[in-house]
């Protein structure tokens, strides 16, 4: 039997064809365009469908005759990514991706809400504008035709599984981002009232793990897909890259970085952070939970790099780590701070942006890359540290996603966070989580521990060096002395940027692949 799983993130869209024994059998993968400004980030969801289909096919192609053993299919995307569709399921704008910071002001009012106070009380997730009532708000004010128009509001894979089976559904975690509450298993309709959602207009919540159904006719005889092929729930990507690490005892992390870094640890107990820097989310096993949260850039930060300095190497990722390598914890004093695109997890400020500081006349480029590295290192330090307050331990992190290619990242991250860092094998950790999930699910294996091992193996432990982390222990404290310095020098900025924008100044665009 063979499962297909699509996996739509922030930089491509692939599929993967697994065996149910755990090997790949074929792959393929495409990148999306993404448009950003200073606060704007949107992708087309038009391309997602287009480009998704191209690697189903592409895939199946690849399988050849072997196509006809596809028993499942299993979508995984990021989370909090807007879609607005019309009655027949067209998307009315862009959409508005996770990183995308225009609904502060929306995410405020929300706050000041009696009825999200309440709301606040059962799930302690709060309103910040990488959620998706604070989008759907800043819809209804900046856009009101479009607002208007929605029949329904969803993230990008409840988007792609309507595209796929003409059913609205979405799992567990992915509706938490609407602030669905676990306990009483429903959305907020006092709440969504207020906002004028009407609760039909957000997809049906069901399990991780539950079968959908068929794909529509039309679309497993365009793609080339057997009609008994059965579509499966899984969970967005950061959630699912656990599960595809292996990872499963309490005090194992999972640091899933992309183009943003996802860093959770595995908990016995529902972690309450008084401050609301993090989220803590169910896990598939009893009386386990995942704690932790996500930054705006993780690997968006060193293809930020690539661009500044090596858009002419051949190899422009092997001349960074030659250009790091040898060089001490945070150079001649060297901090960076890695918030180009504001920052999420854990301090939630759309406002702040990215800064060298130390900066002297000897710094070289290679101090400069060796700073960035460091920073990205600090940036998931900055989580951990949260969840360490309540004494919860991190025993060991396994590292996924394109930046654990770098071997030099996953040293200093060993040395920043003083424990071993374990590179796996195959870094497509949220694929293979999501066929985890879909497998468990459709009842081909029992539970987690009947999983082949050919699913999670490790490539490599990276052992923290002692003298290495007693530095970088200082220069984190002073990392944290720096950004704190900045808060009223950040509203400064963006007051001013506001203020020469109405004119039509200071505005920088881009559209790339991110």
């Amino acid at each position: 039997m063979i499962i297909l799983v699509l996996n739509l993130g922030l930089k491509s869209t692939r599929c993967i064809a697994f065996s149910t024994e755990g090997q790949v059998l074929a792959q393929a993968s495409l990148p999306i365009r993404t448009y950003v400004t200073n606060e704007l980030v949107e992708q087309d969801p038009r391309d997602w469908r287009r480009l998704s289909w191209e690697v189903m096919t592409e895939v199946i192609g690849k399988l050849g005759p072997r196509a006809d053993g596809i028993r499942y299919l299993t979508v995984t995307t990021s989370a909090s990514c807007l879609v607005a569709v019309d009655t027949q399921g067209e998307p009315l704008r862009n959409a508005i991706l996770v990183s995308d910071t225009r609904a502060r002001r929306e995410a405020g009012i929300l706050t000041r809400t009696v009825e999200f106070q309440k709301v606040l009380l059962d799930t302690a997730i709060k309103a910040s504008p990488d959620m998706m009532l604070p989008k759907i708000m800043w819809l209804a004010r900046n856009a009101p035709q479009d607002f208007d128009r929605t029949a329904r509001f969803l993230n990008a894979g409840d988007y792609l599984l309507a595209e796929l089976t003409g059913r609205h559904v979405t799992d567990v975690n992915n509706a938490l981002k609407f602030h669905y509450s676990v306990s009483e298993r429903k959305y907020p309709h006092a709440l969504l009232e207020v906002l004028g959602i009407e609760p039909g207009q957000l997809p049906e919540v069901h399990s991780s793990g539950t079968v959908v159904g068929g794909l529509l006719p039309s679309v497993a005889g365009q793609l080339g897909i057997p009609n008994s092929c059965e579509v499966v729930l899984s969970t967005y990507d950061a959630l699912a890259a656990v599960t595809g690490t292996g990872a499963a005892e309490v005090g194992d992390a999972v640091d899933v970085s992309g183009t943003v870094t996802s860093f959770r640890v595995i908990t016995s107990h529902h972690l309450y952070d008084p401050k609301q820097r993090i989220y803590v989310t169910p896990y598939l096993e009893k009386n386990r939970w995942l704690a932790g949260g996500s930054n705006n850039l993780g690997g968006g930060i060193i293809e930020w790099l690539r661009q500044l300095f090596f858009e002419q190497e051949t190899d422009p990722y092997a001349s960074m780590e030659t250009d790091a390598q040898g060089l001490p914890p945070c150079p001649g004093g060297l901090i960076f701070l890695p918030h180009l695109l504001g920052e999420r997890a854990p301090v939630w400020n759309p406002e702040c942006r990215g800064v060298f500081f130390g900066l002297n006349r000897s710094h070289a480029r290679r101090h400069l890359v060796k700073a960035v590295f460091d920073g990205v290192g600090f940036s998931v330090r900055h989580i951990a540290s949260v969840l360490q307050e309540s004494d919860d331990p991190i025993h060991r992190v396994y590292a996924s996603g394109g930046l654990a290619r770098l071997d030099t990242i996953n040293q200093i991250k060993a040395d920043i966070l003083g424990v071993p860092v374990l590179k796996m094998e195959n870094f497509e950790t949220t694929a293979v989580g999501a066929a985890i999930i879909a497998l468990i699910g459709a009842g081909v294996y029992p539970q987690r521990r009947g999983i082949p091992e050919a699913f999670c193996r490790i490539h490599h432990t990276f052992e923290p060096d002692a003298s290495r982390h007693a530095m970088y222990d200082e220069y984190f404290n002073l990392y944290l002395k720096v950004y704190e310095s900045l808060q009223e020098a950040y509203i400064a900025r963006a007051r001013l940027l506001a203020k020469w924008q109405k004119l039509g100044l200071n505005e920088l665009a881009i559209a790339e692949n991110l």
